[in-house]
């Protein structure tokens, strides 16, 4: 089972979908070798329905591989993105020192074997959350830190060069005695700066406000934003939009019909609030990634307003953020959404069971959200969950996430590649046809 390390740290990624997350230990993560027998046996799920619309027949793909990467004690990935070489940037919490947490950025390549490994931190609990290469072919990195500055917990945006050789680091925060600041996402904007989103106690009107802080290209603050009332109200994903202004996505216990709600804000490129849309019912829901469409925007996570064992979900808003349709499948969260050269999309979470624990998921829908096919990855038999998957350029998928059952350590970073469904030709004809961003390494 997850310890009690592991259990806080999966609090915040899923504060709204943590249904009673069992404890564990989420800390480190050494320079360790890919771990002997960690390839997953991937069960097929039934054409019986994980969703409101019945799977249209087609086969999942097959796992290729995968990756464990740990110490003796717990290490988790929260974060994953193609880089431009076709290898993966993983971002995570590593308590591989045995003393609290520290940062940990992993670099491999197109196998997943280890490039290199960075970790940043100090004596108190420090982890990254969100990585994304940059147009220099460095990296980007925004997290948390309890170990540097004047606070329990500041937000932490860091920036390195393309062999994880850190260029600078930057906190920003107040002092606060409970959970504090931290940041979420991240995304590079056209003139070379940064927008980040997250959450701040410091320098809020209630409990948590959503936090959005604009950076220019050395990390200083040009500008920042708070948006709440006297509830919980987290930032979870951030895009710079086509317009140049920005959309986050997150929850709001201020707002929206009761519990938490589903909340998406769109600014303009100076933080001024154009408009915000909750989505919701009298129960918990919560929104972990945004995408943009071409019409609009996509976004993936929990629900608890809707039926019994469907808390995965789907949603699609127009370009001013008005819902044009919600689908909910089996499942217990979706922490990650991505484009599919396709034009669908791709969820990542995981799925909780009395019988079998917790396993990754991953569930493969159209552009109208009637899914395709779905995956569960149960590991080697322990507890698996799914934190972020991109479909990769050449049309395949990797997932990333934290297993216990596979590894060394009571919970590792876990790399998972599977096979593309689809032929190499149609892969190129999407390519040709301008669907896939180089920079992005996902669809437009």
């Amino acid at each position: 089972m997850l310890t009690k390390h592991s259990f806080l740290l999966l609090l915040l990624i899923f504060q709204l979908a943590s249904a009673s997350l069992a404890a564990g230990d989420l800390g480190g993560m050494a320079d360790a070798p890919d771990a002997a027998g960690s390839h997953t046996d991937a069960e097929l799920a039934g054409a019986d329905g994980l969703s409101d619309a019945q799977p249209v027949g087609v086969s999942p793909p097959e796992e290729d591989w995968n990756r464990t990467f740990g110490g003796n004690y717990g290490d988790g990935a929260w974060c994953l993105q193609e880089t431009d070489d076709g290898g993966f940037i993983l971002a995570g919490n590593t308590a591989s020192r045995g003393e609290g947490s520290d940062l940990l950025l992993l670099r491999t390549d197109g196998n997943g074997s280890v490039v290199w490994s960075r970790t940043w931190g100090g004596s108190g609990e420090d982890a990254g959350y969100f990585a994304k290469q940059t147009s220099d072919g460095g990296f980007i990195v925004t997290g948390s830190t309890g170990s540097f500055g004047m606070g329990a917990e500041l937000l932490w945006l860091l920036k390195t060069d393309g062999n994880g050789s850190l260029l600078w680091d930057r906190t920003f925060g107040g002092f606060v005695s409970s959970s504090g600041d931290g940041g979420w996402s991240v995304d590079e904007t056209g003139d070379g700066g940064y927008i980040v989103a997250g959450y701040t106690q410091s320098l809020s009107s209630g409990r948590k406000d959503l936090w959005l802080l604009r950076m220019d290209g050395n990390g200083s603050l040009l500008w920042e934003k708070t948006f709440g009332g006297q509830g919980d109200d987290v930032g979870m994903s951030v895009l710079e939009s086509r317009d140049g202004g920005f959309i986050v996505a997150g929850r709001t216990g201020s707002f929206g019909r009761g519990g938490d709600d589903m909340w998406l804000l769109k600014t303009d490129f100076q933080g001024v609030e154009i408009w915000n849309e909750t989505i919701g019912g009298k129960q918990d829901d919560a929104a972990f990634q945004v995408v943009e469409t071409e019409d609009g925007f996509a976004l993936s996570g929990r629900t608890e307003s809707g039926s019994e064992g469907r808390r995965v979900a789907l949603v699609r808003v127009n370009g001013e953020g008005k819902k044009m349709w919600q689908k909910e499948y089996e499942g217990s969260s979706a922490a990650s959404l991505a484009l599919t050269l396709d034009g669908g999309f791709i969820l990542a979470g995981r799925l909780d069971s009395e019988e079998t624990g917790r396993d990754a998921l991953l569930i493969k829908t159209d552009s109208s959200g009637r899914e395709q096919w779905s995956m569960v990855l149960d590991g080697c038999g322990g507890d698996e969950i799914g934190t972020f998957v991109v479909q990769c350029r050449d049309g395949s998928y990797a997932l990333a996430g934290i297993t216990n059952s596979c590894g060394q350590g009571a919970e590792d970073a876990w790399l998972v590649k599977i096979q593309a469904e689809q032929t190499p030709q149609l892969v190129a004809e999407a390519a040709e046809n301008g669907v896939w961003s180089e920079t992005e390494g996902s669809p437009e």
